[in-house]
């Protein structure tokens, strides 16, 4: 449905037809007409030019980093205007932040003063900070107030701003005591204590990385999160449906880095954007794969007299990579949750290692018998065992040491640490293993 739906606009298009354009995309949902941007080959500015602001408010945060880098800096003010009228402060910031600077005042002056003002304030922080994540729809109530000041202030700010506003509430001596959720006013009765009902609010400074800010999150489990100046003042709410986009968009990233690709890549790139994304770590993993048979071509000879090595060395190969790999999952992972310094590490390291010498002793029997009841080579099941021993330690330990050295040298430890680890457990598996052939089988 969505592919014909798709050929059709894009003929619309190629024809220049803008009234068959708009008949397309008439009472469409969003995820169809996120689908189609998504996949046009042509024509994305246009397309999103001809629906109405309402639409492209919330349009625009279903796009993917490209077709926002296609599209939004060639709107012109007026149509930013319109459309950012439509969406909450925050996301406004948010989405200004594709434009260069020059660009704002421009857009800014054509919205209204309060929203102006608001989305000026939130683009003061970066965007992956704690600052650039919070709302400013909050109102704050002492612990005295009663539910009916509550109730009218809350429906006061809803009625001007369009949102509800967050209720945070004050202790009597000052400070912040917590936030209440609307599900205590309907629950309770009017006469119990605000106090008893408050929950706890964790507290974050404007300038704390989102990734820290996420943490603190899963650890209090709070729903949401205010953020204070340095006065200690709070200016700022952070929602959990903020913070689950947050934590969806920190996975996939880890994802693509782990495979070498950049989280700016989308399923719907042209086929040259794909292949400049990804050579880099093609050409690094080529230079590896050479060095690995670099080391094969070493033992050309002892391959020659004994060619029934060549069937085993993919298996000792094999197994040190995918071994490293559970292991390099499990560190990177640690790393993004929390700081881990240098003495736990090395007992992380260490036991890993040890971890990987048990495994090899596993696996590294049951392929020696298996060799052993092909061959009929007690020798040959020997040197397997053994080579996949050694290959396993080695894989405990470059897949517990790359993280935390690329994290020392500030690179994030998810960007394509597989590559150099199975690389070492590549050439470390077939120097073993074509090392004791040579020595012991020859």
């Amino acid at each position: 449905m969505n592919s014909e739906l798709l050929a059709r606009l894009d003929s619309a298009l190629g024809a220049k037809d803008d009234t068959g354009v708009k008949k397309l995309l008439g009472k469409k949902d969003l995820p169809t007409l996120t689908f189609l941007i998504e996949h046009l080959a042509r024509g994305k500015r246009k397309v999103f030019s001809l629906l109405p602001p309402e639409i492209q408010a919330p349009l625009v945060l279903n796009l993917s980093e490209e077709s926002k880098k296609s599209i939004l800096p060639r709107l012109s003010n007026t149509t930013f205007a319109r459309f950012l009228h439509f969406n909450y402060e925050d996301d406004a910031a948010d989405i200004l932040q594709w434009l260069p600077k020059k660009r704002l005042n421009g857009i800014l002056e054509k919205i209204k003063e309060d929203k102006k003002k608001k989305i000026e304030k939130l683009m003061y922080f970066d965007s992956q900070s704690a600052g650039g994540l919070m709302d400013l729809n909050f109102i704050v109530m002492g612990s005295d107030a009663s539910f009916r000041d509550i109730a009218e202030k809350a429906r006061s700010y809803q009625h001007k701003e369009g949102v509800a506003p967050t209720i945070v509430v004050r202790r009597e001596e000052g400070g912040i005591q917590g936030y209440l959720p609307y599900k205590s006013l309907i629950m309770h009765s009017p006469n119990k204590s605000i106090k008893s009902l408050v929950h706890s609010l964790p507290l974050v400074n404007t300038g704390m990385d989102q990734k820290d800010v996420l943490a603190l999150a899963q650890d209090t489990r709070s729903e949401v999160i205010g953020v204070t100046e340095e006065t200690g003042q709070i200016i700022g709410i952070i929602q959990i449906q903020d913070l689950l986009r947050i934590a969806d968009e920190e996975a996939t990233e880890d994802v693509y880095q782990f495979a070498g690709v950049t989280e700016d890549e989308d399923i719907s790139d042209s086929t040259m954007v794909k292949v400049r994304r990804r050579y880099l770590w093609l050409v690094i993993n080529l230079a590896t794969a050479f060095l690995a048979a670099m080391v094969v071509s070493l033992f050309e000879g002892t391959i020659e007299k004994m060619a029934i090595l060549a069937a085993y060395m993919p298996i000792v190969a094999g197994l040190g990579g995918n071994a490293a790999t559970q292991t390099l999952a499990v560190v990177v992972r640690g790393l993004a949750l929390e700081d881990i310094p240098w003495h736990v590490a090395r007992k992380i390291i260490f036991r890993e290692a040890v971890a990987g010498i048990f495994k090899g002793v596993l696996v590294g029997f049951i392929a020696g018998v298996v060799a052993f009841a092909f061959g009929r080579s007690l020798k040959l099941g020997l040197v397997l065992g053994s080579a996949m021993i050694i290959n396993m330690f080695v894989a405990g330990c470059f897949g517990a040491v790359m993280p935390f050295v690329l994290k020392k040298l500030k690179i994030d430890p998810a960007v394509s640490s597989s590559i150099f680890v199975t690389a070492a457990t590549d050439v470390s598996g077939f120097f073993a293993f074509l090392g004791l052939a040579t020595l012991f089988l020859l």
